[in-house]
């Protein structure tokens, strides 16, 4: 009977430890200031290039943009959050309105998707509506961690409402830098 009892709670023993292990192996996507240190918060991404929006009846040409939002879940499979600013300016070659900020997801591979997004821009008597498209969103890049980590966008943008002459999609290309948190590293 003894051989029983100890059988039994090395059973337990062993499903515990490996409960733990499982736990404890799970490594956040997103790390900062040191790799292995939960990142949450905020991360604010700036322009170090002209944003560029191609909508088939012109291209906008931002030289200044910012999106900047929070990290509210960060797991093994991905960090997501709300963004607070998404704003293009400098000014803009055409008229650029960002009508709804939307959330971000954040994949170990570094992939960056904006969804619910929305920028309105008008050219030519025309408005045209473009955005991160609802979940699983639209990926606009890939982040590169380090210090000063970097975004380079190129990314397709959904086409939300506009007329036939409004790009379905739009192509929007630039790049940004992580200026918050100085270093960001992924999974």
């Amino acid at each position: 009977m003894g051989y029983l009892k100890w059988g039994g709670s090395a059973v337990l023993l062993a499903a515990a430890f490996t409960a733990f292990a499982g736990g404890a192996s799970a490594a956040p996507t997103l790390t900062c200031p040191s790799a292995g240190t939960l990142c949450t918060g905020t991360i604010t991404a700036t322009a170090t290039e002209t944003m560029t929006i191609n909508i088939g009846i012109g291209t906008d040409k931002c030289t200044t943009s910012t999106i900047s939002g929070t990290i509210e879940s960060n797991t093994e499979t991905e960090a997501t959050g709300a963004i607070s600013t998404l704003d293009f300016g400098g000014p803009c070659t055409l008229s650029t309105t960002t009508t709804s900020v939307g959330s971000w997801t954040i994949l170990p591979s570094g992939e960056v998707k904006l969804i619910g997004s929305e920028v309105t821009i008008s050219a030519q008597g025309t408005t045209c509506v473009y955005g991160g498209g609802a979940s699983p969103g639209t990926k606009i890049g890939t982040l590169t961690g380090g210090t000063t980590a970097t975004l380079p966008v190129k990314a397709q943008l959904p086409k939300i409402s506009g007329g036939f002459a409004c790009a379905d999609p739009a192509e929007w290309t630039g790049k940004y830098s992580i200026t918050t948190p100085d270093t960001l590293l992924l999974k």
